[in-house]
């Protein structure tokens, strides 16, 4: 384990780096106003990717290890799997590229048209789907390092490319810097491909346009879990993220989208081990047992690195908005210590909420999902006459401790079992 968070220890690194350039860049050149636009359309474009797989992704790294000794098996649920995601991405890049008028005036509201930026996402949405396949694959062989090389290879060419853009167009370069990514993402990864999967199985002879109806209706349950999250998370951050706009600014706003970035970062750190190593293990028995020492393995290895760098994160905070920001975003202050509590429930109650997706358990999931966006969404509105954006982020952190209870409450029984650890 601690060999993998090494390793991926590397490439959070790097996309801290990356990450912490690529906002002064922002802050300079699209100014705190511009970055709440791009939450906004960030928000829509990482819900739409979602539908855009039908939120399999789960299922697919899930499957990628339960049958990766068994190639024909293997083979007929990609192939099930591809024809769902290509067939959905077409439709909904056909909706996107007709209704990116009235998307643009929604979502951006600028004074000038930026409908052919989601006209080109549109387009980039069966490329998305590639990407995917080839991730959920690596992360199902478990060849982890090869797969954390591909995204650290995908995040420097991205960042060239953004930074060049942002440089050079300023707003407009930033959100087209957004729509292209599956584009980028999408031919890396087939060139990466040549030199590392292959060499197990070919990726090429597992996608294709075979029907399997049982197969189809395993893959659709975690559709269900995954789009209701698709569905109403980024809806939310966009109503909340306009709710600050209109009541308190734009640059209020903005300072929200900064610390949200900041929380990316770390928060990458730990959900991308947890889909690395918690799912596939998980996957692999279901019992109590064996769930409680997968998760406490993981709190031991990890969430004492995790304590200490979120604290190191709130006495640095100055410093973060310095070299990362710039004066305009110095009203970020107060917002750390409500984001880094709340980001360290979140990390402890998404560990234990992996049991949902690796038992495919939609009920559960779907009671705990729909009440967290719902806490969320209330506190938010409750809070923000009262706190302005501090509101929500004080909403953030109230939310997650309710989502933890909830997940306890949902798992009693594994959790409060008299199994040993």
């Amino acid at each position: 384990m601690l060999k993998v968070a090494s390793f991926n220890g590397v490439y959070i690194l790097i996309k801290i780096a990356i990450g912490a350039i690529m906002s002064r860049i922002i802050a300079d050149y699209a100014g705190a106003a511009g970055m709440a636009i791009m939450g906004n359309l960030r928000n829509f474009t990482q819900g739409i990717q979602t539908f855009a797989i039908l939120g399999i992704e789960h299922g697919l790294v899930k499957y990628a290890a339960a049958y990766r000794k068994d190639y024909i098996q293997l083979k007929k649920y990609y192939k099930t799997a591809w024809l769902l995601s290509i067939f959905s991405s077409c439709i909904l890049a056909i909706t996107i590229f007709i209704a990116a008028p009235w998307l643009d005036d929604y979502l951006i509201a600028a004074d000038v048209s930026f409908a052919n930026a989601f006209r080109v996402f549109a387009i980039s949405l069966p490329f998305y789907v590639v990407f995917v396949f080839i991730t959920s694959m690596l992360q199902g062989f478990e060849i982890f390092k090869k797969y954390i090389v591909l995204q650290i290879v995908v995040s420097l060419i991205l960042f060239l490319i953004s930074a060049y853009l942002i440089y050079n167009y300023n707003l407009t370069g930033a959100l087209y810097g957004i729509v292209i990514v599956p584009f980028i993402q999408c031919f890396i990864g087939i060139v990466f491909l040549k030199n590392t999967l292959d060499k197990k199985v070919s990726f090429f002879k597992l996608i294709g346009f075979t029907w399997d109806a049982a197969i189809a209706k395993k893959f659709l349950s975690y559709s269900i879990m995954a789009l209701v999250s698709a569905f109403l998370l980024p809806l939310v951050a966009i109503l909340v993220r306009n709710d600050v706009r209109v009541k308190v600014g734009d640059v209020e706003a903005g300072w929200w989208e900064g610390i949200i970035r900041i929380s990316s970062y770390y928060i990458l750190f730990a959900t991308s081990l947890i889909s690395m190593y918690v799912l596939p293990k998980l996957s692999q028995n279901d019992s109590s047992a064996h769930f409680k020492s997968t998760v406490m393995h993981f709190y031991k290895s990890i969430l004492p690195f995790l304590i200490v760098g979120l604290i190191a994160v709130y006495f640095s905070k100055d410093l973060i908005i310095h070299y990362m920001f710039n004066a305009e975003f110095n009203g970020m202050r107060p917002l750390f210590k409500w984001q880094l509590i709340g980001d360290f429930v979140k990390i402890v109650s998404t560990v234990l909420a992996f049991q949902f997706i690796a038992r495919n358990d939609i009920k559960k999931y779907l009671i705990a999902e729909v009440l967290s966006v719902l806490s969320f969404y209330l506190f938010s509105k409750w809070l923000l006459p009262f706190y302005g954006v501090e509101g929500i982020l004080m909403a953030h952190l109230f939310n997650y401790v309710v989502y933890l209870m909830i997940i306890l409450l949902l798992l009693r029984k594994e959790v409060f079992s008299s199994s040993s650890f």
